[in-house]
């Protein structure tokens, strides 16, 4: 069996939570769903509410245009609701801003927030401002779902189909571009990750590739949407849901520890990937598999059909103009299987998803893991 605590971020928040007394009234467990759902009593609806929070995107320069910062703080929200199946009704906005912020920044910074949340069709319902040593956003969103309706992540069962709201890899492709492949010098604050950063991105063992296509010398575009119009379908056809924040391959993983079943990848799995994303890889000569594994991911939802409704799933998905993107097959074997160089591989997701959380950690240092991991593969 799989245990979530043999993931280090699962046991962090076993960690962090095992003293707190649970509310009678919140249903779902820890783990379960991207958002808690609180029971409201005499009300045909229970209420779904997140947080999260934009700190070491700032810190790396992974995020360093302000209207981005602004537009992910409320998507990265808005995407737990959507994989929960909720409604938005709003969020309130927590800033820590720097003191020598400047005017043209915040105005874009805000831009950025207002812009999003009229994609999802919400409001910012107020927050908090404070003053610090560097610029840090959270927020909390709060949304509604039917009453014992709610997606979640357990349900997926052997022989679901698996597929995600849309094609995958952007995230990490953006990612990697930013951190790799861009000449220009990012603008970095002194914590430790970025101290490692700065020292280690003089000996990059990546090859300098001249681009003759206009579009891949420029910044991928990343400023994802929350799937809220998913909503009805993924109720009436899904049996789990979980979102891509994290990367496919964290996704898969935390569904095959909860549901005790395994997953393999359609044999022509290049074709799930984004055409920009498979691009930039190729180009640089980069595993593309890298894009389902990297932490980085690009806020898609990944959700199990079962076998026997998927045709009704996919005309009904045709009707409401959404193109679903089939990605894998539940099994029983409790392993995450990819046809890779010539044959059918098992992707170590403990160790990839425990990365990120090894000593020291930068990015230069997880993609040179990851490359690793990748020769390995190549020669068993």
């Amino acid at each position: 069996m799989r245990q979530l605590k043999d993931i280090i971020e699962n046991k962090i928040i076993n960690d962090l939570t095992k003293s707190f007394s649970r509310s009678p009234l919140q249903i779902n467990k820890l783990h379960e769903t991207d958002a808690e759902i609180i029971k409201l009593e005499n009300s045909p609806y229970d209420l779904a509410i997140t947080i999260d929070t934009i700190s070491e995107e700032i810190k790396t320069g992974l995020y360093s245009d302000p209207y981005q910062i602004g537009w992910m703080s409320v998507m990265v929200n808005m995407s737990d609701l959507a994989a929960v199946g909720a409604f938005p009704l709003g969020i309130v906005i927590s800033q820590i801003l720097p003191n020598e912020i400047s005017e043209e920044f915040l105005e874009k910074l805000q831009a950025g927030i207002n812009d999003a949340c009229k994609k999802c069709g919400t409001f910012v319902f107020g927050g908090d401002t404070n003053f610090g040593d560097e610029l840090i956003i959270s927020g909390c969103a709060i949304g509604m779902v039917e009453k014992a309706k709610h997606l979640s992540r357990i349900g997926c069962k052997p022989s679901d189909k698996i597929y995600t709201t849309g094609k995958i890899g952007i995230g990490n492709a953006y990612a990697a571009q930013k951190f790799f492949f861009q000449n220009s010098v990012l603008s970095f604050r002194t914590s430790l990750r970025e101290r490692n950063l700065e020292k280690l991105k003089q000996k990059r063992f990546l090859p300098t590739v001249e681009m003759t296509n206009k579009q891949l010398r420029e910044l991928i575009d990343f400023h994802p949407s929350a799937k809220l119009e998913w909503r009805n379908i993924l109720l009436k056809y899904s049996t789990s849901c979980i979102d891509t924040s994290d990367g496919v391959v964290s996704a898969l993983d935390q569904l095959m520890r909860l549901n005790n079943v395994g997953f393999k990848l359609r044999n022509d799995w290049t074709e799930a990937i984004e055409v920009s994303s498979k691009q930039l890889f190729n180009n640089y000569n980069l595993p593309l598999w890298l894009l389902f594994a990297g932490e980085h991911g690009e806020f898609e939802l990944l959700f199990s059909i079962p076998a026997e409704k998927e045709k009704e799933f996919l005309n009904q998905a045709n009707l409401v103009n959404l193109n679903p993107v089939y990605l894998a097959d539940a099994e029983l074997e409790l392993n995450i299987k990819i046809n890779l160089y010539d044959k059918e591989q098992i992707l170590d997701s403990e160790k990839i998803r425990n990365l990120a959380f090894e000593k020291d950690f930068s990015p230069i240092k997880y993609l040179k893991k990851l490359m690793q991991l990748d020769s390995v593969l190549k020669n068993e």
